[in-house]
C-alpha cells in the first residue's frame, strides 16, 4: 500500500524544492539493493520540514522500479495500540505477494512479541527473494513499542538482503518518547539524511510556482524571516496571500474566540499585509499550519507556545516553566523544536499571525487562568506595572489587592506617557478588582481624575455619588484631593471647601508629595473661587523666593499657583512674572504629563493678568505646537484659550476667535464646567470687536452654570457681555455687568486692573448715557490706582479721560495713550486712540496730520479685524486723490536714524516736532528726509509709508 498522493518523480515540483539531493541519495541506496546489500535510512528534520513529502516521492519512485513498497505512518493517537504499525504493513504484504497465503491472517496481538518479530522478518525476507523490498515508516517516533521492536529486529537481520528500510523522525527528541536514532545509527548499514529548512533561494523557487518570478524574488527574504524556511508555513502564507481565504493577520482579541484582528490587550505585535505590498498575509491556512507545527513538535510544545503567546515579551525558560509547570529541560526541548520548525525565534513568534493562531486555540477559561498566572509571576519577579497590567486587563475582575495596586501604578505611568485612554482602562479594572469599598472608591476617584483630562463631562457623572461616599466614610483621606479639583471645576465651591476642611483636619500621616499636592489644590481652588482666599495660609510652601532655583517637581505647581494668586491681588507683579517665566522655561519641552500642563496653564494666566500678552501668546503657541496630538484634550483646550486670550489682549480679533472656537471644539461646552466663561468670553469679545454682533449674541444665549458667577471665570464673562452691550447700544445693561464685575472683584480682594479694568467699562457706559462727569470720576479713580504704571489699562484710561477733556488737553492725552498702547502691543486700543487723535487733529485744522493718523488707524483696524472701526474711518480716511502707500523693498536700506525720522514724518509730525522728540537739530531732520526720499524713490512727504 502506498501512502499519500502522486507527486512528480523528477524532483521538480514545489513540494520537493531543495529536497532533490536527498531524493537522489535514496535512489542510489535503492540501486545498491541489486548487490544484495540491505540499507537503513533515517530521515530527520524539524517539524513540518517536508519529510513526509520526500518519503512519498521516494515510495512512488521505488514502486515504479518494481520493488515491493510497504508503507506505514505513526500517529500519537495509535501509539498505545500494540502492533498497530505492523497492522498497516501486513495488508501491504498480501497485496505485494498473493502467494503468501500462509501469512498470519489474524492480528499478531495474540502472539508473543518475539514470535511477531520473527514472523515479520521471515515474511519480509521471503518477499525479498523475488524483488527488492522497501519499507517506509513515517513519524516512527509515534509507533507502538511492539511494532518498533519488530522493525528493529528486521533491521539487525536483513543487512544482506535486498531490503531497504526508510524511517523518519523529528530532529528534536519528543519528551517521553525514546529516540529511534539511538538504535539505528550504530548499524553500519544506516544512513542519516537531514532535511533542513528552505533557504531564501529555495523559497524563491517555491514561490515562483505560485506568484511568478518577479513577485517571488521580492517575497522570498520576507517569507524566510517569517517562517524560518518551514515549507508548510511558506505554502500556507502563499495560499492565504493569494486570496483563497480571508486574510486576518492581526492579534486575536481573546482566547478561543476565533475572532481575528485587533490587539491583544495592551499592545500585540503588529500585523502582516497582503502579498501585493511585498508582505505575507496570515489567514486561516497559516493559522492551521501553525497548529500543525505545534502538534508535530511534541506534547509540550503547544503549552510552551501558549505561554510565549501570552507573555509576548522576551521570556526565559525558567519563567515559561513556571507558567506551564514544566521542567526547565522540557521547556528547553520544546523551545528548540519550535525554533527549528520556524514558529519562534529567540522566544518570540516570527509572524504575528502565529501568535494569533496559538491564542485563538486556547479555550477562554484556560486563557484567563494562564493570563492571571503570567501576571502574578511577572509581578513576583518585579516586572514593570505596565507589563503586568497588560495581562490583568485580559482577566476581567481579579479580586486581589496586588492586582489593584499594579493597575493603579500602570495607570499612573500611562498618564505620564499621555496615554489617557489606557490609564482609564487600567483604573476601571482596578475598580473592579478592589477587594474592599475604600480601595474601590479610591480607584474610582483616580479614574474620574483621568477621565477629566480627556473630557470632564465624563467625570461629572461620578461626583454626586462620590461625595455621598465621602460623607459615609468610604473614601480614604488621600483620595480627597482629586475630588476637591472635580468639585471646583464642576461648580461646587461649597463641597470643595468642605473637602478642604476634611483635609486640613485629617489625622493621617502625609508624605511630602501628598502634602505639596494638597497645598497646591488649596491654592488653585482659591484662584478659581477667590472667596476661598481667606482660608489660604499667608506664607504658603513653595513661594520661597529666597530659596534660589526651583525646588523640583513638587515645587513647580505650588509656585505656579502662588504666582497666579499674587498677580490677582493689587500691587507690583514683577516677582510673579519672573516666576511664571522661569516655570515655563522649566516645563518646556518637558513632555505631556499632567504637571507640565497645569503648571503651564497657571503660568500663562499669570502673564496674561500681568499685562504680558505678547509673551503669553508666544508661549501658548509653542506649547500647543509641542502637544498638538496629546490625549489630554482638556489641557489642550485650556492652552487654546490662553492663546485666544493673549491674541484678544493684543487686538488680534480673528486669531482670538479662531483659538476660542478650537477650545470649545476640543471639549464640548457642557464639559467646561464653570471654566466655560473663559472661551465663551473670549469668543464674544472677539466677535463683538469684529462687528459680528448676532454671533456674539448667540454665544451669550448659551446656558452657563450659576456657579460660574462665583468664580474668577465669571469675571471674564461679565466683562465680555458688558462690552457687547455697549457695542449694541445698551449702556444700562453694560453698566450692570461692569458694576457686578467690580463688586465681585472688590469683595474678593482682587481689584487688579490687569485682571479687568471694570471702571473703564463702566465709565464708557456712563459716557454713552451722557453722564460725562461720572465717567471722568471713574477714570480718575482708575488712574489713581494705576500710579505711573505704563500698562495697557493706563493707555485705555487716558483715551477715555481725553474724551471728557478740552480739545487741546485731549491731543496730549491721546498722544501719550497711543505711545503706551503701541508699546504694550495692544493694536486694537491703539487703533481706537489713533482714530480719536485723528478727529482731534481735524478739529484743530491739522488736516494733513489728521489724514495720516486716520490712515494708520484704518490699517491697524483692518489688521485687527475690527470691521466697525474700519468702516467708521473709511469716509475721511484719506483724500480722494490719495492712494495707499505700501512699504517699498528699498526700505530695508534705511538706517535706524532715517527710519525713526521717516516714521514720525509719515505720522504727520513737522520737522520741528520731530527734532524736539528725537533731540536732534532741524537740519539733521532735513538731511535724513532727503536721504529717505532718495532711497525710497519718492518726491513728497505724503508718499512716505506709514508702517515704517
Amino acid at each position: 500500500m502506498l501512502i499519500g498522493h502522486a507527486v512528480q518523480t523528477q524532483g521538480t515540483g514545489p513540494e520537493l524544492v531543495e529536497r532533490e539531493p536527498a531524493l537522489a541519495t535514496l535512489r542510489d541506496l535503492l540501486g545498491s539493493l541489486s548487490r544484495r546489500r540491505g540499507q537503513t535510512v533515517l530521515v530527520t528534520g524539524p517539524a513540518a520540514s517536508g519529510r513526509s513529502a520526500l518519503l512519498r516521492a521516494f515510495a512512488e519512485e521505488a514502486a515504479a522500479t518494481g520493488a515491493s513498497v510497504l508503507t506505514s505512518a505513526g500517529s500519537p493517537a495509535e501509539s498505545r495500540l500494540p502492533f498497530e504499525l505492523i497492522h498497516q504493513l501486513l495488508p501491504g504484504l498480501r497485496l505485494a505477494d498473493g502467494a503468501l497465503d500462509h501469512a498470519p491472517s489474524t492480528q499478531p496481538a495474540g502472539a508473543s512479541g518475539a514470535d511477531a518479530a520473527r514472523a515479520v522478518h521471515r515474511t519480509v525476507a521471503r518477499l525479498a527473494r523475488t524483488a527488492p523490498v522497501v519499507l517506509v515508516v513515517d513519524d516512527v517516533q509515534h509507533s507502538d513499542r511492539e511494532s518498533l521492536d519488530c522493525l528493529l529486529y528486521a533491521v539487525r537481520r536483513l543487512e544482506r538482503a535486498p531490503v531497504m528500510i526508510v524511517v523518519s523522525e523529528p530532529e528534536q527528541p519528543v519528551p517521553g518518547v525514546p529516540s529511534v536514532s539511538s538504535a539505528l545509527l550504530p548499524h553500519r548499514s544506516c544512513t542519516r539524511l537531514r532535511i533542513g529548512p528552505l533557504s531564501v533561494d529555495g523559497i524563491r523557487t517555491l514561490a515562483t510556482y505560485r506568484v511568478g518570478a518577479v513577485q517571488a524574488r521580492r517575497l522570498a527574504p520576507r517569507l524566510k524571516l517569517l517562517t524560518g524556511g518551514n515549507p508548510l508555513l511558506v505554502h500556507a502564507l502563499l495560499d492565504d496571500s493569494a486570496g483563497d481565504e480571508g486574510c486576518a493577520c492581526g492579534e486575536t482579541d481573546g482566547a478561543g474566540s476565533g475572532v481575528r484582528g485587533g490587539d491583544d490587550a495592551a499592545g500585540g505585535t503588529g500585523s502582516a499585509e497582503v502579498v501585493g505590498s511585498g508582505e505575507a498575509c496570515a489567514g486561516t491556512r497559516f493559522h492551521d499550519a501553525v497548529l500543525t507545527c505545534l502538534d508535530r513538535c511534541g506534547p509540550g510544545a503547544a503549552d510552551v507556545a501558549r505561554a510565549l503567546a501570552l507573555i509576548d515579551t522576551p521570556a526565559t525558560a525558567q519563567l515559561i516553566g513556571e507558567v506551564t509547570r514544566m521542567t526547565t529541560e522540557s521547556v528547553g526541548q520544546a523551545v528548540t523544536a519550535l525554533s527549528t520548525s520556524g514558529v519562534i525565534e529567540n522566544f518570540r513568534f516570527r509572524h504575528p499571525g502565529a501568535r494569533s493562531a496559538v491564542l485563538a486555540s486556547v479555550p477562554y477559561e484556560r486563557h484567563r487562568a494562564l493570563r492571571l498566572r503570567v501576571a502574578e509571576l511577572l509581578h513576583r519577579r518585579g516586572a514593570r506595572p505596565a507589563e503586568v497590567a497588560r495581562h490583568l486587563l485580559r482577566c476581567g475582575e481579579v479580586g486581589a489587592p496586588w492586582a489593584c495596586q499594579v493597575l493603579e501604578s500602570a495607570a499612573e505611568a500611562a498618564m505620564a506617557d499621555d496615554d489617557i485612554d489606557h490609564a482609564v482602562n487600567c483604573l476601571r479594572h482596578a475598580h473592579l478588582s478592589a477587594v474592599d469599598t475604600v480601595r474601590r472608591t479610591t480607584s474610582r476617584i483616580k479614574m474620574v481624575q483621568a477621565e477629566w483630562c480627556r473630557d470632564p463631562e465624563l467625570s461629572q457623572r461620578h461626583l454626586k455619588d462620590l461625595i455621598g461616599q465621602v460623607r459615609q466614610g468610604d473614601v480614604a483621606e488621600e483620595a480627597l484631593t482629586p475630588l476637591v479639583k472635580q468639585a471646583v471645576w464642576h461648580g461646587a465651591p461649597g463641597i470643595a471647601e468642605e473637602l478642604l476642611d476634611r483635609l486640613r483636619l485629617g489625622t493621617g500621616a502625609v508624605c511630602p508629595s501628598e502634602a505639596a499636592e494638597r497645598q497646591f489644590t488649596h491654592l488653585w481652588a482659591a484662584s478659581v473661587y477667590p472667596s476661598l482666599l481667606r482660608t489660604v495660609p499667608q506664607t504658603p510652601v513653595g513661594r520661597r523666593r529666597d530659596s534660589g532655583p526651583l525646588l523640583g517637581r513638587m515645587d513647580r505647581p505650588l509656585r505656579a499657583a502662588g504666582a497666579l494668586l499674587d498677580v490677582l491681588k493689587p500691587g507690583g507683579h514683577d516677582a510673579a512674572v519672573a516666576d511664571a517665566d522661569q516655570l515655563l522655561e522649566t516645563v518646556y519641552p518637558a513632555g505631556r504629563e499632567r504637571e507640565v500642563f497645569r503648571v503651564a496653564v497657571l503660568a500663562l494666566e499669570t502673564l496674561l493678568y500681568a499685562g504680558r500678552a505678547e509673551r503669553a501668546a508666544r508661549w501658548s503657541e509653542r506649547l500647543l505646537d509641542s502637544s498638538g496630538d496629546s490625549q489630554g484634550r482638556t489641557w489642550l483646550a485650556l492652552l487654546s484659550w490662553t492663546a485666544a486670550e493673549a491674541a484678544l489682549r493684543q487686538g488680534d480679533l480673528p486669531t482670538a476667535a479662531e483659538r476660542a472656537r478650537e477650545a470649545l471644539k476640543l471639549i464640548p461646552q457642557a464639559s467646561w464646567g464653570v471654566a466655560v466663561g473663559l472661551p465663551l468670553s473670549c469668543l464674544v469679545a472677539a466677535q463683538t470687536g469684529m462687528g459680528d454682533f448676532p454671533a456674539a449674541a448667540e454665544q451669550l444665549a448659551q446656558p452657563v452654570p450659576d456657579a460660574m458667577f462665583r468664580s474668577r471665570y465669571g469675571l471674564h464673562y461679565l466683562y465680555a457681555r458688558g462690552g457687547h452691550a455697549l457695542a449694541t447700544g445698551r449702556p444700562d445693561a453694560a453698566l450692570t455687568d461692569f458694576q457686578f464685575c467690580g463688586d465681585l472683584m472688590c469683595e474678593w480682594g482682587i481689584d487688579s486692573p490687569g485682571l479687568f479694568p471694570w471702571r473703564l467699562g463702566a465709565a464708557r457706559a456712563w459716557h454713552d448715557k451722557g453722564r460725562t462727569e461720572r465717567a471722568r470720576r471713574l477714570v480718575n479713580d482708575q488712574m489713581t490706582r494705576l500710579g505711573t504704571d505704563g500698562s495697557r489699562t493706563r493707555g485705555a484710561a487716558l483715551r477715555l479721560l481725553a474724551a471728557a477733556s478740552p480739545v487741546r488737553q485731549r491731543r496730549t492725552m491721546l498722544q501719550e495713550s497711543a505711545e503706551i498702547l503701541q508699546a504694550c502691543g495692544d493694536r486694537l486700543e491703539a487703533a481706537y486712540t489713533l482714530a480719536d487723535l485723528s478727529r482731534v487733529e481735524s478739529e484743530l485744522r491739522e488736516h494733513r496730520r489728521a489724514w495720516v493718523l486716520a490712515r494708520k488707524a484704518l490699517q491697524l483696524a483692518r489688521a485687527c479685524g475690527a470691521a466697525p472701526l474700519a468702516e467708521s474711518l473709511l469716509p475721511g480716511a484719506r483724500p480722494k486723490d490719495a492712494v495707499p502707500v505700501a512699504v517699498p523693498p528699498d526700505a530695508a536700506a534705511l538706517t535706524p536714524g532715517e527710519r525713526r525720522v521717516a516714521s514720525l514724518a509719515a505720522d504727520g509730525y513737522t520737522n520741528r516736532e520731530i527734532a524736539q522728540r528725537l533731540y536732534i537739530t532741524g537740519s539733521t531732520v532735513e538731511q535724513h528726509l532727503t536721504k529717505v526720499y532718495r532711497k525710497l524713490s519718492i518726491r513728497r512727504r505724503d508718499e512716505l509709508p506709514t508702517d515704517l
